[in-house]
């Protein structure tokens, strides 16, 4: 048949990528991400949340990198391949023979075939060795044919094996039970075209086991900037102590998917006033029953659902008589749940107490509740030359505290208006009395940039 020139043109040449590994990767790590995200914004208060995200960010980075990498080396290889020299000469010793009949299981398990396999990691040690290569063809009857060939960057390394004593011919001559007699020829050759890539390769096993390792390493950095998150100090100097926090039996934060308490304590036949505080991202709600599977306990005693992100809602009701009772999550009943005893002399009003001392929060008291990093309320009121009196409620992980100043990035305002910081769970007073009306600042030392308002004296 004679050939034919193409008269169409010649055609652009289309780079075709080895079979990879990395697509297979990314995919894993973008489903990796993506579940940490979902998980991240759902509770971003949880501890697990953060270094989660940060490994499966660290994790997606790598493979992204890992598969761009691979495929330019991919394209510089073809862009390259029709103008580079020829490789320098490598060379090869190829050993064929014969395997007895019925021996080639055990040539495989502890034989001839067996040790040849394991003379892999002494051949490395070798100067110009490259590649070990074992091939069978096995017979149902009669011989097996063995091939056994040594690649070797120089002649030089090949001659040098050849005068050690642990040789492939040294190997099959203490196997003569299993080799054929006279089967044996040995092929020392120059390779004249070579196809094969003996340049570094980044294979699968590497590549999982990098990424497991970064994972690993993302998740340690995320759990450490928890840890110095919420670790994180400047109380005046680190001297000052935080007074016995006054404690509210009626307040409830909820998180996802949890309440603060997992009891509540009132007591009988009095209103009380319940606040819940959502400082998660999922909705919730409080809800209070005669008992589990019950109905609702009293008139009000259903709160409503709300969003999210530190809103409040309220809910005022009477107790019943004594007795134990039932709250939940109308969302989430079986993990946001708790028991209600109404017992004698419990708290009642809004719960509100100083030091554990009973009664409520004093007339005109305010109260703040700071998360990470945010304050719920961004005004304060008061009336001038009358006391007043607001508790910081610290429902973050990182320390707080609120500040009144004459103006922004002014002086404190008067004796007693620089509350003390507080650890997370904890509650600081500060009561003081401004003479002149006028509009203030308020903030908190440690995170001035984002938790800050205006006090406004009238």
């Amino acid at each position: 048949m004679d050939h034919q020139p193409n008269e169409n043109g010649s055609h652009g040449e289309v780079h075709l990528p080895d079979p990879s590994v990395w697509p297979l990767v990314v995919g894993a790590a973008g489903l990796f991400l993506g579940a940490a995200l979902i998980f991240w914004s759902r509770d971003t208060g949880n501890d697990f949340a953060g270094p989660l995200l940060g490994a499966a960010i660290v994790s997606t980075l790598l493979a992204v990198f890992g598969w761009a990498y691979e495929d330019g080396r991919m394209k510089r290889k073809a862009e390259q391949s029709h103008i580079r020299g020829p490789r320098e000469a490598r060379y090869t010793q190829v050993v064929t023979f014969g395997i007895a009949e019925g021996q080639v299981e055990t040539a495989r398990t502890a034989g001839v075939i067996h040790q040849l396999e394991s003379s892999n990691s002494g051949l490395r040690d070798l100067d110009g060795f490259q590649d070990l290569r074992i091939i069978l063809s096995p017979a149902e009857t009669g011989p097996s044919q063995v091939l056994v060939e040594t690649t070797w960057s120089d002649r030089e390394g090949l001659a040098t094996y050849e005068q050690t004593r642990h040789t492939m011919l040294d190997l099959l001559a203490n196997h003569s039970d299993e080799v054929v007699p006279g089967s044996v020829q040995v092929f020392d050759m120059e390779v004249v075209r070579d196809t094969k890539d003996v340049s570094f390769r980044f294979g699968a096993g590497a590549a999982f086991t990098t990424l497991a390792a970064l994972m690993v390493g993302g998740f340690m950095v995320g759990a450490g900037l928890s840890l110095f998150q919420s670790d994180s100090t400047g109380s005046n100097g680190g001297t000052a102590e935080p007074t016995p926090p006054p404690s509210n039996a009626f307040r409830v934060v909820a998180t996802d998917n949890k309440f603060d308490k997992a009891e509540i304590v009132a007591g009988p036949n009095a209103e009380i006033t319940v606040t819940l505080v959502n400082n998660g991202a999922a909705k919730h709600n409080i809800h209070f029953l005669d008992k589990v599977g019950g109905t609702t306990l009293a008139d009000g005693a259903q709160g409503e659902i709300i969003d999210g992100g530190g809103t409040e809602t309220k809910l005022t009701f009477t107790t019943p008589g004594v007795g134990d009772y039932y709250f939940l999550c109308d969302l989430h009943p079986d993990q946001m749940n708790g028991t209600f005893k109404v017992v004698e002399g419990g708290p009642t009003g809004t719960g509100e107490t100083a030091g554990g001392g009973g009664g409520d929060v004093p007339a005109g008291g305010e109260q703040v509740v700071a998360t990470d990093n945010k304050f719920d309320k961004n005004t304060l009121n008061a009336k001038a030359g009358e006391e007043f009196s607001v508790t910081l409620a610290n429902n973050g992980k990182a320390k707080h505290n609120i500040h009144f100043l004459d103006k922004k990035g002014g002086k404190t305002l008067v004796d007693g208006a620089q509350g003390k910081i507080i650890d997370g769970g904890q509650t600081d007073t500060v009561s003081f009395t401004v003479a002149d009306a006028g509009t203030y600042y308020f903030m908190c030392d440690l995170h001035p940039t984002e938790m800050f308002g205006d006090f406004v004296v009238q």
